[in-house]
């Protein structure tokens, strides 16, 4: 009598756990196939900006930028929602220099004055590069050009835009 209840239990978990299995394995080939997976450069900003934004099938982001002497990246992971890509940054383990995302347009005065935020209270960055944050940053794409959406309202005016071709310097 109990084998009679066993043997279906048993195929009823090999059953719901072979259609999660699947599910994993669709979602994971809809990330490797994302339009989104790709080497993206910045486009609007001119020289001496420059900026790489490397969108990976593993589900993580790098940026890597510099303009002059000052050096920015950033690190994190993200997920798509509809056709929108959405990007958070990790947050950093030692003391670095923050900065929020799009926000490259603050005068030197402004940095001065207001002071540069660190990752951990009261630390001193070995280094002057900056480590910037992107909080639920949100970007589409049109035309093969990969869009920010949110423009920041501190730096009216200054678009954010990658292609997947890099600008001649």
């Amino acid at each position: 009598m109990k084998l009679k209840h066993i043997l279906p239990t048993i195929l009823l978990i090999i059953s719901l756990s072979s259609c999660n299995k699947f599910k994993q394995k669709e979602q994971l080939n809809e990330n490797q196939n994302s339009e989104f997976v790709k080497t993206w450069f910045d486009t609007i900003r001119g020289i001496p900006f420059a900026e790489k934004l490397e969108i990976k099938q593993n589900r993580t982001f790098k940026l890597i930028g510099g303009a002059c002497t000052a050096r920015w990246w950033s690190e994190g992971s993200w997920r798509i929602k509809n056709d929108t890509i959405i990007l958070n940054s990790f947050k950093p383990k030692k003391c670095i220099y923050l900065r929020e995302y799009g926000i490259m347009c603050r005068t030197f005065e402004e940095i001065r004055k207001n002071g540069r935020e660190v990752s951990i209270k009261d630390c001193n960055p070995d280094s002057d590069n900056d480590y910037e944050m992107f909080i639920n940053e949100k970007f589409y794409i049109k035309n093969d050009t990969l869009v920010h959406v949110k423009q920041n309202k501190k730096c009216e005016g200054i678009k954010v835009a990658y292609s997947t071709t890099e600008k001649i310097r």
